[in-house]
C-alpha cells in the first residue's frame, strides 16, 4: 500500500535537491539573475573527507552494512551563458561538470550489499532556463521554466524540469520579499507542487540577511571587496553507477543531501574575478540509492556529521 506521508516527504526531499541544483546552476532566483552578466564560469573544489555510514534496505529496514566512505577532492565546474536578454525575456544555458573520487570501505561480513562503487565518478549535463517578466496587480511578476539533462561516464541518465512563478511583494532599497510556487516535472517526482519564499534585508552598510529554502546567510561587509557570512546551505551530491546485480536496477543513482553550517567569505579579487571560501560542519540529511530517473528507493544511507572545506573561483563578464 502506498504511504502518502512517506510519498510527501520523498517529494519534499526531491524538491529541495532540485532547488539546490537549480540555484547552483542559474545564479539563484533571489536576484532574478543579473541581466548585466553575459557569461560566467566558476570552479569549486571540496576538500576530501571521510564519513562513517550505515546502509539499510529502506528507511527503517534491515541493516545491510556499515563502514566508511573515503572521499577525495571533488571538483565542480559551472558556466552560464545568456542566449537572449531583454527587459521582459531572458534565455540562458548553464552547462556543468562534476568529478568526485570515492572509496567504499565496508565492515567485515558486509557482502550482502552485493555491489561495489567505482572510485571515479563523472557527472555532466546542462540546464536551459527561460524567464519572463511582467507587471501584475502593480507588482513585478516573473515566470520561469528550467529543463535539465544529466549524463555520466556511462551515457545519458535522466532529465528533469521545473516551471513556476514568483511575485515581488516587497522590493525597495533595503528589503526584498518574494512569494511563489514551483511545479516539478519528471518521472521521479512524487509531490510536484511547492511554495517558494525568498526574503532579504539590508540593515545598514555592513549587515544584511538573505533567507530562502536552500540558503540562509547573515552577511557582514568587511570592506568594499570582502564580505563574510555566518550561514547554512543545503549541499546536494549525486553520482551514477552500474551495480550489475539482480537486486538493484541496471542504472543506479546515489544521491546525498546535507546541511552545511559554517563561515563563508567572498573576495572581489578583480572586477571579473570573485574568490570564495567556506568551512564548517556537514550534517547529513539523507542518502538514497535509486534507479536513475525514478523514485523507487532501494537502499538508504545514513552518514555522520563531518567537517567540510570548500574553495570557489568565479569569473564573470558583464554588459556595459
Amino acid at each position: 500500500m502506498y504511504d502518502m506521508h512517506k510519498g510527501q516527504m520523498d517529494g519534499l526531499k526531491l524538491w529541495v535537491l532540485l532547488l539546490v541544483v537549480f540555484m547552483g546552476s542559474t545564479k539563484g532566483w533571489a536576484q532574478f539573475g543579473d541581466p548585466r552578466e553575459r557569461m560566467s564560469l566558476s570552479a569549486a573544489v571540496d576538500g576530501g573527507t571521510n564519513t562513517d555510514f550505515t546502509w539499510r534496505r529502506s528507511e527503517h529496514g534491515e541493516r545491510l552494512a556499515g563502514g566508511r566512505m573515503e572521499q577525495g577532492v571533488s571538483v565542480r565546474v559551472r558556466s552560464s551563458v545568456q542566449l537572449l536578454s531583454s527587459k521582459k525575456v531572458m534565455l540562458s544555458l548553464s552547462p556543468f561538470y562534476n568529478f568526485s573520487n570515492r572509496k567504499l570501505c565496508t565492515e567485515w561480513g558486509s557482502e550482502r550489499l552485493n555491489f561495489t562503487l567505482p572510485t571515479e565518478h563523472h557527472h555532466y549535463g546542462g540546464s536551459l532556463m527561460l524567464t519572463y517578466n511582467l507587471q501584475a496587480w502593480g507588482k513585478p511578476l516573473t515566470f520561469i521554466g528550467v529543463g535539465t539533462g544529466n549524463f555520466s561516464q556511462y551515457g545519458y541518465e535522466n532529465a528533469s524540469g521545473m516551471v513556476g512563478g514568483m511575485m515581488a511583494v516587497t522590493r525597495n532599497r533595503s528589503t526584498f520579499l518574494g512569494i511563489g510556487v514551483i511545479y516539478l516535472l519528471g518521472t521521479s517526482v512524487t509531490w510536484p507542487l511547492y511554495p517558494l519564499i525568498i526574503y532579504s534585508h539590508k540593515f545598514d552598510d555592513r549587515w544584511s540577511l538573505s533567507c530562502m529554502e536552500a540558503y540562509n546567510y547573515l552577511y557582514y561587509q568587511v570592506s568594499p571587496k570582502v564580505k563574510c557570512a555566518l550561514g547554512m546551505e543545503l549541499e546536494a551530491d549525486k553520482f551514477y553507477f552500474r551495480p550489475k546485480t539482480a537486486d538493484l536496477p541496471k542504472k543506479a543513482m546515489l544521491s546525498q543531501v546535507s546541511e552545511r553550517v559554517g563561515l563563508f567569505a567572498d573576495v572581489q579579487a578583480t572586477k571579473e574575478l570573485t574568490l570564495s571560501l567556506g568551512a564548517g560542519v556537514d550534517v547529513p540529511f539523507y542518502g538514497r540509492l535509486r534507479e536513475s530517473g525514478y523514485n523507487h528507493n532501494y537502499m538508504t544511507l545514513r552518514g555522520k556529521t563531518k567537517p567540510f572545506v570548500k574553495m570557489k573561483a568565479k569569473f564573470s563578464l558583464m554588459r556595459k
